[in-house]
């Protein structure tokens, strides 16, 4: 089991196959980790339900690398807060953001409960 830590400080332990380096490797070939967001075949679908990013507070949980934050962060969104358990998605997230309105914390999403807390 991974061990990561949540915005509290607290330690807490998560089930984390993405930073085994063995599923790594062979997940990030496929077609939505090479293309981003367009490479997964239901963004058209899930980008026509979404609103318009202008001014929001944007959570990613799960983001993974990073796609969605970036995606809504050049639309608009006023701050965008990715939230993964892997290090590992979260080192390439951040390699691959520019934009200071991102922010990436490491965190289990079990513990939902808890960010409700954090983020009122």
């Amino acid at each position: 089991m991974a061990t990561s830590t949540f915005v509290s400080g607290g330690t807490i332990s998560a089930q984390n196959i993405y930073d085994d380096p063995d599923f790594l490797a062979g997940y990030v070939t496929l077609d939505r980790q090479v293309h981003g967001l367009d490479g997964a075949a239901e963004w058209p679908v899930l980008r026509s339900m979404l609103p318009n990013m202008g001014g929001r507070r944007v959570v990613d949980l799960g983001c993974g690398f990073g796609w969605f934050s970036r995606w809504a962060d050049e639309n608009g969104a006023m701050s965008v807060l990715g939230v993964d358990v892997s290090t590992k998605m979260l080192e390439r997230a951040r390699s691959q953001t520019a934009s200071a309105t991102i922010k990436y914390q490491c965190a289990d999403l079990d513990l939902l409960d808890r960010w409700a807390e954090c983020c009122r």
